[in-house]
């Protein structure tokens, strides 16, 4: 399609193409990039690549990362442990083997004094927060601990809610801490392995978008809540006798 006597859009699998120059062009011409090499053993194949892929951005069709023995080793504890019960997915903490994790039940006791005297002097933030808590319940994503049958260490997870404004409204949801840690000591966080980046690059996902006509995106409610966590995990996740 030509716009002017100097500038034509053109059609491609990314969309249209402005293009043009002073002179008048033509969009039946087609133009091919061509290097051509006089002695190819001047220049090693390694930098050939690497020219490539400098020209493309780095983009390409799948984007695989290359991944150190750590993080495959996180990944395959986590293929070996992950399972189906009930209709949901159990998974397990990718613990470091070099970190012994001490409790923390003195912070976590101190911290929920505090938020009992906050919530006793804001009746609203305290009937929120008995709604939010109860709803957690009611979805069987939170469980009553017995406080006499312990399975290993115990962590706790002190707990307070953070509120979100968005278009006039104001929701709030419970966020546990788990780098709540005694003075000298670890916390949970670090006590775990990160684990390898696992989401696609931006960028060459923003540019998929535009191949094809429609796009389809999903989102699942409280995500992270849905994941149930293996038994032998679950004292390290505990607030009961604080909360």
């Amino acid at each position: 399609m030509q716009i002017s006597p100097s500038v034509v859009l053109l059609p491609s699998n990314l969309g249209w193409i402005l293009s043009g120059s002073q002179s008048s062009i033509s969009a039946n011409v087609a133009a091919v990039n061509f290097l051509h090499l006089e002695n190819p053993g001047l220049l090693p194949e390694t930098e050939i690549k690497q020219f490539w892929n400098l020209e493309t951005i780095g983009i390409t069709a799948h984007q695989d990362r290359e991944w150190n023995s750590k993080d495959s080793n996180v990944l395959r504890d986590f293929h070996d442990s992950f399972r189906t019960e009930g209709g949901r997915r159990l998974v397990s903490l990718p613990k470091k083997e070099n970190v012994t994790l001490p409790t923390n039940q003195q912070n976590a006791e101190k911290r929920f004094r505090s938020l009992a005297m906050k919530l006793k002097r804001n009746a609203n933030l305290r009937h929120v927060y008995y709604t939010l808590m109860r709803d957690y319940v009611q979805r069987g994503q939170v469980e009553e601990v017995d406080t006499e049958d312990r399975q290993g260490r115990t962590f706790y997870l002190p707990h307070h809610a953070v509120p979100k404004g968005r278009l006039g409204e104001t929701k709030w949801r419970i966020v546990f801490d788990a780098s709540s840690h005694e003075k000298g000591t670890f916390s949970l966080n670090d006590a775990l392995d990160m684990g390898p980046n696992l989401l696609p690059e931006v960028f060459a996902l923003l540019l998929r978008f535009r191949l094809h006509p429609v796009a389809i995106i999903g989102d699942i409610q409280q995500a992270f809540l849905q994941l149930q966590l293996d038994e032998k995990d679950r004292d390290l996740t505990d607030s009961s006798g604080i909360a």
